[in-house]
């Protein structure tokens, strides 16, 4: 707070006087020139330093007037006075006036090139983002460099002159700070241009970011930040043996290099008034900053980031460190952040790409019971790209893979660091492991050991970065996972201590603290979990700062940028739908770095969309028959990054070749799943086929994703259910061609229990043909059957495989009127089922005569048609658990309708 404060009694003139150029400015004012702003004397001045400027107008410049076109154009004057290397320092001069008239006539402005000389020397201060607006004619003469600005490019705001004056002064520093550098060498030392080229040029850029710095009000560090952003940058503008000769020229002559250079900012500061300032206090610090500086050259001289020898940097990790196509990864972020710091680092690994977005094809097979599905480690999907914007010198290089954990990496580490020999291994793993039940918080943290361990044994000096985990946002039936990440991180905190060896530092990451991501939201997530641009400045920001604090790696670890760039949302075009032997199949243009499509699809004439998430840019409607029409409509979904417009609706008659569903499928429930059985699949295209798919959902577990195996039989054991969980249980036929609509058995309670008698059962009429009922339940019940008879005749109780999901029902179509009718109610338990609850009816009504034993105009018995009205039902075939089935997400491939 004290140093912002100070910064800003800085610019504002408080905390120094307002300097000669006060009255100049006023006066130049009321003349109307702008030119006149902050004019000073364009008298020679006696005794000058090394750097001195003069400013003003045209008409005022006596013999620099001839290299303008008006008099109230705006000259400003760098002058050079280093009379030991004069020849030198006009050579430096003409050089640097060459090159910015390059960059003009490539089609620059003046305050572009000016902006790209910074740009290109920045040190990490305070990079500029914005060059100004101006344009003017650069001149060498003699021992001065002349800006001429034409009056209609002067801005008159105090901004403007901030941008020009912090650009301007920057450059000129640079050729004057290099003419100092050469003046404390010997005379023809071979080495002493090309050390003095990068002095000047990183001197001269961290002018112009201190002076932006202070007229944004930004703070801009203390000398000790300066003294080690100088000296790495001074280390990354030379090479191979002229990096001995800097730190040489450094310990002897850097405390005289600063007081030339103090003398001129000085004298800066004293012509230019109040936009001076910020020279004057960095000019008055500047000393204080030459120890830092030493430090850092003889730390690069001895190890990290020498030229010779770049930090070898393995970047290993998961999802979230590989990356997904189109983005830019934290790991861009942390590279660029070695860049803007002149670090010489190469990053290493056996891959180089994101996961790319999924190929198009027909649903996949579903594995047969006792298969292990699933890629090969050997060869995960790198192929993916970057975000549009990614500097092509990317160094991508790395050993993250989606999906991977610790258990997985602790087996294959010995080996990448044999073959890629990192010098630092940052660490980015663990979530998998707890997230899919691999291991608890323990069991992580002791693969992690290994994984350090294995590493050592093919490098024994490798250091390590290892981040924790961070928590993601809540998924139902989950109250295990945030627990298992806060136990883990704890642990892991307390064991990283532990870890490290004298020549094998291990050091914590607090990738969980900087990431904005917890149970309720998740803000740097663009799905609960996974980095959107944000949370990768924030991953790279956790790093940085480990690598900074614990390893001394870098100058500063910038903040977080309070905006980021928005991802592109592309549209689905030129969407398709066509018959094909598995139904409909609707494909669409590919639109690159989209994370996912959303489809909605109905049968034609219905109100009501079925919206389904893919992978890739085709779906396919399986669970059909033939000949009814469907429409769709596809929209390109990022997640939490947003979402597209829908594409026009397309429609397709479905006339599919798979074959149908076997009858009856039989449910029996065990203690740890179900047991299911059919017949073969008998009527067209069931002469192919080649197995059955048996699907499971949890119905108690918010947001569950359907489970599928597969057998060649006619029946299987579905073990590892969770215990008195209900379940939905579904078989479905595939044939060569590919997986059909399939059949809804009985749901199950996982208990192996029959379930007890409702009871409490109660009925209401709704109309004349209408009833509800209602009645007590139990939790050992997987569903309900109601049952009925006309109470008029001694017909037998009837009913039919329609099964309630709650103990409510209501009951339409009851001719010649309800209470010609009783009920009873069965729970059931797949095929375990209660025996019949006691009966209900409603009450006859007045006036009937007993009431009606036929239709009115038949003669017949009375008739009953069933209508759902509460609670839901479900059965063989009903399209209530098929929509269900439909709109679940799916943790394996098969006939389940996710367009993968």
């Amino acid at each position: 707070m004290i140093l912002l404060l100070t910064l800003t009694m800085v610019v504002t003139g408080s905390a120094l006087g307002a300097g000669p150029a006060s009255a100049t400015a006023a006066s130049g004012q009321d003349t109307g020139a702008a030119c006149a702003a902050h004019a000073t004397s364009f008298e020679a001045t006696a005794d000058a330093p090394a750097m001195s400027i003069r400013m003003g107008c045209a008409g005022d410049a006596g013999s620099l007037r001839t290299l303008a076109h008006s008099d109230s154009d705006l000259v400003v004057a760098f002058d050079y006075h280093v009379p030991e290397r004069r020849d030198e320092t006009r050579a430096l001069a003409q050089d640097a006036v060459a090159a910015v008239q390059a960059d003009q006539d490539s089609g620059h402005t003046l305050a572009q090139a000016l902006y790209d000389h910074a740009r290109d020397n920045a040190v990490g201060l305070y990079p500029a983002t914005d060059a100004g607006a101006y344009d003017g004619r650069i001149t060498a003469t003699g021992d001065s460099v002349v800006l001429v600005l034409p009056t209609a490019e002067i801005g008159t705001s105090a901004t403007w002159w901030q941008k020009f004056l912090a650009n301007g002064v920057g450059w000129a520093v640079g050729i004057g700070a290099s003419a100092l550098c050469l003046a404390l060498t010997a005379p023809g030392a071979p080495l002493a241009a090309p050390v003095c080229l990068g002095v000047g040029g990183a001197t001269g850029a961290f002018v112009t970011e201190a002076m932006n710095a202070a007229f944004d009000h930004a703070s801009f560090g203390d000398p000790d930040t300066w003294g080690a952003l100088l000296g790495a940058a001074f280390w990354g503008a030379v090479s191979g043996a002229a990096s001995g000769y800097l730190v040489k020229w450094a310990s002897d002559a850097a405390g005289t290099f600063v007081t030339g250079l103090q003398l001129s900012l000085r004298g800066f500061a004293a012509k230019i008034g109040n936009l001076g300032n910020p020279l004057t206090y960095i000019s008055d610090r500047l000393s204080e900053m030459v120890p830092a500086l030493l430090r850092r050259l003889q730390d690069l001289e001895r190890g990290i980031g020498g030229a010779d020898a770049p930090l070898r940097v393995m970047v290993v990790g998961d999802s979230m460190t590989q990356g997904y196509e189109g983005d830019w990864t934290w790991r861009y972020r942390l590279w660029k952040w070695f860049h803007d710091q002149r670090i010489d680092v190469d990053f290493v690994g056996p891959y180089k790409g994101t996961k790319a977005q999924a190929q198009p094809q027909p649903p996949a097979r579903p594995a047969l019971q006792g298969e292990v599905p699933g890629a090969s480690l050997d060869n995960p999907d790198t192929s993916g790209g970057y975000a549009a914007g990614v500097d092509p010198a990317f160094d991508s290089d790395h050993f993250g893979v989606w999906g991977r954990q610790a258990m997985q990496d602790k087996k294959l580490i010995r080996g990448i660091v044999e073959q890629y020999k990192p010098d630092m291994i940052l660490v980015g793993l663990g979530f998998n492991d707890m997230g899919w039940f691999v291991s608890g918080a323990q069991g992580t943290l002791d693969s992690m050991k290994t994984f350090v361990d294995e590493a050592r044994v093919a490098r024994p000096d490798v250091k390590f970065a290892v981040a924790d985990v961070p928590q993601r946002t809540y998924i139902g039936g989950r109250d295990d996972l945030p627990l298992s990440t806060t136990e883990y991180d704890l642990l892991l905190r307390q064991a990283v201590p532990l870890w490290s060896t004298p020549v094998s530092p291990v050091q914590l990451v607090n990738w969980s603290g900087n990431y904005t991501c917890a149970r309720d939201a998740c803000p740097a997530g663009y799905d609960g979990l996974h980095p959107d641009a944000l949370g990768e400045f924030q991953i790279a920001h956790a790093f940085e700062t480990t690598l900074h604090d614990r390893y001394g790696i870098g100058q500063i670890v910038p903040d977080v940028p309070p905006s980021v760039p928005d991802r592109p949302l592309g549209v689905a075009a030129n969407v398709r739908a066509v018959s094909s032997d598995l139904g409909v199949t609707v494909t669409w243009d590919r639109v690159y770095g989209a994370r996912g499509y959303t489809v909605r699809s109905r049968l034609v004439g219905a109100t009501a969309w079925t919206e389904t998430p893919v992978q890739a840019n085709r779906y396919d409607t399986t669970w059909t028959q033939d000949g009814w029409e469907w429409e769709y409509s596809v929209r390109v979904d990022d997640a939490d990054d947003g979402t597209s417009a829908w594409s026009p609706i397309v429609r397709a008659t479905a006339h599919p070749h798979t074959a149908a569903a076997p009858t009856p499928v039989l449910t029996t429930p065990t203690m740890d799943g179900v047991d299911v059985s059919w017949e073969p699949a008998t009527g067209p295209y069931s002469d192919s086929v080649d197995r059955y798919e048996i699907i499971t959902l949890d119905k108690d577990t918010p947001g569950a994703v359907l489970q599928s195996t597969a057998v060649r039989g006619t029946s299987a054991h579905i073990a590892g259910l969770t215990p008195d969980h209900h379940y939905l249980v579904a078989v479905a036929t595939w044939n060569t061609v590919g997986g059909g609509m399939p059949a809804i058995a009985r749901p199950v309670t996982v208990n192996g229990k029959r379930p007890p008698v409702p009871t409490d059962l109660r009925i209401k009429s709704v109309d004349a043909t209408t009833v509800q009922l209602d009645w007590s339940g139990s939790p050992q019940a997987a569903g309900y059957r109601v049952w009925y008879r006309n109470r008029t005749t001694s017909n037998p109780w009837l009913s039919d495989e329609t099964i309630s999901d709650a103990p409510e029902r209501g009951i339409a179509f009851l001719f010649p009127g309800n209470w010609n009718f009783e009920f009873a109610v069965t729970a059931v338990n797949g095929q375990m089922e209660s025996a019949r609850s006691d009966t209900v009816f409603v009450p006859e009504p007045p006036g009937t005569g007993g009431g009606g034993t036929g239709d009115p105009g038949t003669g017949t018995s009375g008739t009953f048609r069933q209508a759902v009205r509460t609670g839901g039902a479900s059965g063989p075939g009903t399209g209530r658990d098929l929509a269900r089935l439909r709109r679940a997400p799916t943790a394996s491939p098969g006939s389940v309708p996710t367009g993968q």
